[in-house]
């Protein structure tokens, strides 16, 4: 090829290359507020040249391909700190529940009801034969085990519930999963017949982003740019296929895993991780801290009490003021509900001795939890502190993570982003290429012509 036909081909590769940008930059533009799309760049390379006794010759642009813009180690950060985000974001969720059932500080709480609790026995200790003060015992004492009952089936209801949470968020993660291995069969099938299937990427990339949110993973690609998606170190999507994830209760915990009998998945991110921790942590430790503050109330009350002596003659003694083992159960003794001259203030049975009300008074300056360091009004507070310095530590901790996802995105907006302004630009640029193309191909018609006019006859 050679001579005007030569310059022909030239403006016919031009032609097609100013088209074939056009077409990605309306692209581009269409999809400029797409989720998750990345900008696409046309490429151009110079077409092999003619060798030609004058030496080497030029003949135009071959179309190189469509580079995506986007940056894999934003992408990787964006998900590492999203799942990190994610599972402070629940865990806030849930543990700002947690901490709404003990509704302190407030005269109603268990803190304020425990107190009102030793205060009877104090006023009992004044008069301890008045049988107002006998009621008044036998109140608090009710109200002080229904406190105790009202937090700990909230907080087994709390708990119960999360099942449910795990259950739909495993189903999320299982589709997401399912989704990812067939867009990746689509994206290496295209690579293997030299085709990028950018759009797929995108979706791809997008879907990996939202499984981020719901579950810890890691994301390899091996030389095809076909991934590999791991969690705890077990393979949950690949090209090859998904590996459903399965929940189950065992013992008193729910464990996460990978296909039916498969070994079990660490969870430790995303909203998933979040539920787990309250699930499998943090709320049975709040349940069993609670259970140890009744318990020790019931054996100390209880001790002091069957020592003493109640109303009558003789003066009954023995009795237990409480039952049950802990804050599921603790109760007033049904005999003492009924009679509240079982109720034992003296400490020998003698008439106006108040030595036993007092003694059960004087439990709530006793150092009975911890190992003998804390009383059991402070073992509470404590314990609502804790609860609510993880609930200001997990709220923080979610808006710094989300900080920094923000910056990351912002990061690769700058990389994948649709610039409007500059996709114009482009589309004057290759709009003036084409019609300088058209050009050339125009010339050399007219070329065409005055050589077919010379050789007439």
């Amino acid at each position: 090829m050679s001579g005007l036909s030569l310059i022909l081909e030239i403006g016919k590769r031009a032609l097609e290359a100013q088209q074939f940008g056009i077409s990605v930059t309306s692209h581009n533009i269409a999809n400029a507020t797409t989720p998750g799309y990345s900008r696409q760049v046309a490429g151009f390379v110079p077409s092999q040249p003619l060798v030609t006794p004058s030496g080497l010759l030029g003949t135009g642009v071959d179309v190189a391909g469509v580079t995506r813009m986007r940056d894999a180690f934003l992408d990787q950060q964006s998900r590492d700190v999203n799942q990190s985000m994610s599972n402070a974001s629940m865990q806030n969720q849930i543990l700002t529940q947690v901490q709404s059932t003990f509704n302190e500080p407030s005269d109603n709480a268990l803190s304020g009801v425990l107190t009102q609790f030793f205060n009877s026995w104090q006023s009992l200790s004044v008069n301890p034969e008045d049988s107002a003060a006998r009621n008044s015992v036998l109140q608090s004492s009710t109200q002080l085990a229904q406190s105790f009952h009202t937090i700990d089936s909230q907080l087994t209801q709390l708990r119960a519930s999360l099942q449910g949470d795990v259950t739909d968020k495993i189903t999320s993660i299982n589709t997401l999963t399912s989704q990812l291995s067939a867009l990746d069969l689509q994206i290496t099938n295209a690579q293997a017949l030299g085709q990028a299937d950018n759009d797929a990427m995108d979706q791809r990339d997008e879907k990996l982003q939202e499984l981020s949110g719901l579950i810890n993973i890691q994301v390899s690609y091996d030389s095809r740019g076909s991934m590999t998606v791991t969690s705890g170190g077990n393979v949950i999507a690949s090209g090859a296929g998904a590996v459903a994830l399965q929940s189950s209760v065992q013992g008193n915990q729910i464990v996460v895993q990978a296909g039916a009998g498969g070994p079990a998945v660490a969870v430790t991110g995303g909203e998933l991780g979040g539920v787990l921790t309250m699930y499998n942590s943090t709320i049975p430790s709040t349940l069993g801290q609670l259970d140890q503050a009744a318990a020790a109330l019931i054996a100390r009350v209880n001790q002091i009490h069957q020592a003493g002596y109640g109303l009558g003659t003789p003066p009954p003694t023995g009795n237990a003021f409480f039952t049950g083992t802990g804050a599921a159960d603790i109760a007033v003794n049904p005999a003492i509900a009924a009679d509240t001259s079982l109720i034992a203030a003296s400490g020998d049975g003698t008439p106006g001795d108040n030595t036993t009300a007092l003694a059960i008074a004087g439990v709530q300056t006793e150092n009975l939890m911890n190992g003998n360091s804390e009383t059991i009004g402070d073992f509470y507070n404590n314990m609502v502190s804790t609860l609510g310095s993880s609930v200001d530590s997990t709220d923080n901790q979610s808006k710094q993570q989300q900080s920094v996802l923000t910056s990351l995105q912002n990061q690769q907006s700058s990389v994948s982003g649709v610039s409007l302004d500059e996709e114009m630009t482009n589309l004057i640029t290759y709009q003036n290429g084409y019609s300088a193309a058209a050009k050339v191909i125009s010339t050399v018609d007219s070329m065409f012509q005055t050589i077919l006019t010379m050789v007439s006859p």
